[in-house]
């Protein structure tokens, strides 16, 4: 990752910046997904997923990290997670994606956001508390974008929002078992 944060640090643009344009790349997603586009929604989201990640590389290439920094990033991070969600419940209200399951494809996603949201809570909250990191989990936002992407891209949106569902729950459990231990 290192040489390509050198070649956008010499854009001369702040990290910050990077995370912002990575805030209107995840619009457009979410845009995207509303209007069932799976394919071109699934593109969208893995570039949304690397200016997530770039953001804080040019931070660490060009010696700019900032407290600020992290904040804004995590700021922008859950308004993402928040508007794709809503984008892909408004596609299952108007029928643009196929239900799944024994719920209706709204709930899912409101079960998705609770998920995406609990997990980053559950992080923070016990940092907070003294457990030290607590990056443990199997479902970290990198994944849960990675098979939300990977479901567009294949045409099954509908899947990967139960998967996320599953994962992200099953992710603050994990962390939820961790903070006990360190905690205790």
């Amino acid at each position: 990752m290192e040489p390509t944060a050198k070649a956008f640090a010499r854009t001369g643009l702040t990290p910050n910046l990077f995370t912002l344009i990575g805030l209107l790349v995840g619009v457009v997603a979410a845009f995207l997904f509303a209007y069932g586009l799976q394919l071109w929604a699934g593109i969208v989201l893995l570039i949304c997923g690397f200016f997530d990640l770039i953001d804080g590389a040019v931070a660490r290439v060009i010696n700019r990290e900032t407290a600020f920094g992290g904040v804004l990033d995590s700021v922008v991070d859950r308004y993402v997670d928040f508007l794709i969600f809503v984008a892909i419940i408004y596609a299952f209200i108007n029928g643009r994606l196929a239900e799944v399951g024994f719920l209706p494809g709204w709930a899912w996603g409101i079960l998705a956001i609770f998920g995406s949201l609990m997990v980053s809570y559950t992080r923070t909250r016990a940092e907070a508390a003294g457990s030290g990191k607590l990056d443990v989990g199997i479902a970290e936002r990198g994944e849960r974008i990675l098979i939300l992407a990977f479901g567009a891209l294949i045409g099954y949106t509908q899947y990967a929002v139960v998967l996320i569902v599953i994962l992200a729950h099953l992710t603050v459990a994990q962390r939820l078992f961790a903070a006990k231990i360190r905690l205790s």
